[in-house]
């Protein structure tokens, strides 16, 4: 009996896991934009999937910030405004920072490999202008393992933990406030990655601290300058496709 109530509890984990992936997907793929409203119901329709698992992946998205529940209200993308995105970034910044000194000193070789596997990763989907939203969004999720692995390089659980937190919120502003292809924005982003894996792969402390808060610097800036052109917290407003959920 309890072997069976183990096994129906891996089930319901898989199952939210899914859910909870299915409606980041959904954001990155610009089907559920910041400020549209939807339901257990709606979600659980689109994703083929059962309320339970849905009302899981809600209430993790909840905590972490990308959703918002105000009950007969449903369910909302958060907006995206400016002083969450500085917050956001100033916290990256000190935690990448924390983890630089450990990350050298610890990095494995498997590490260093996937660093560089997704490097490559990233330079096909950033320089790929005929499927931008497809692209874009695979960037993202590799940009996001990209600095997930140099943290989890410095051995400290604690602090990948309070990382991870904020690595969705990361995900979505930095994707949703991109404006199309913009080779030279690409041009820069990819040589910075490559200068950090160049401080990882040569264990330079100095040099990897540098080279992150670099490229912090420059994503903030231009997510920053976005918000601005776009009118600040009413960037949902703008001419996003059409919703699958509606």
């Amino acid at each position: 009996m309890q072997k069976k109530s183990t096994s129906l509890r891996k089930e319901v984990v898989s199952a939210s896991d899914q859910a909870y992936n299915g409606i980041i997907n959904l954001v990155l793929n610009l089907e559920l934009r910041p400020g549209e409203r939807t339901s257990v119901n709606l979600l659980a329709t689109r994703l083929n999937l059962g309320r339970t698992p849905v009302k899981e992946a809600i209430t993790r998205l909840q905590t972490e910030g990308l959703l918002s529940v105000a009950g007969r209200s449903g369910t909302m993308v958060n907006l995206i405004n400016r002083d969450e995105t500085e917050q956001l970034f100033a916290l990256r910044r000190a935690l990448e920072d924390f983890a630089a000194d450990y990350a050298v000193k610890n990095v494995t070789v498997d590490q260093l490999r996937r660093l560089r596997q997704l490097t490559q990763s990233m330079r096909q989907h950033t320089f790929d202008p005929h499927n931008l939203i497809r692209s874009e969004a695979g960037f993202v999720r590799d940009n996001a393992e990209f600095h997930t692995v140099i943290v989890a390089a410095s051995g400290n659980n604690f602090l990948l933990r309070i990382y991870s937190q904020i690595q969705i919120q990361l995900q979505i502003v930095t994707y949703l406030v991109r404006r199309g292809y913009d080779p030279k924005g690409t041009e820069r982003r990819q040589r910075e990655h490559e200068d950090i894996l160049k401080a990882m792969t040569t264990r330079n402390s100095k040099l990897l601290k540098a080279t992150l808060k670099a490229h912090a610097r420059t994503t903030e800036e231009a997510i920053l300058e976005t918000l601005e052109t776009s009118s600040g917290p009413r960037l949902a407003e703008r001419n996003w496709p059409s919703s699958r959920l509606r």
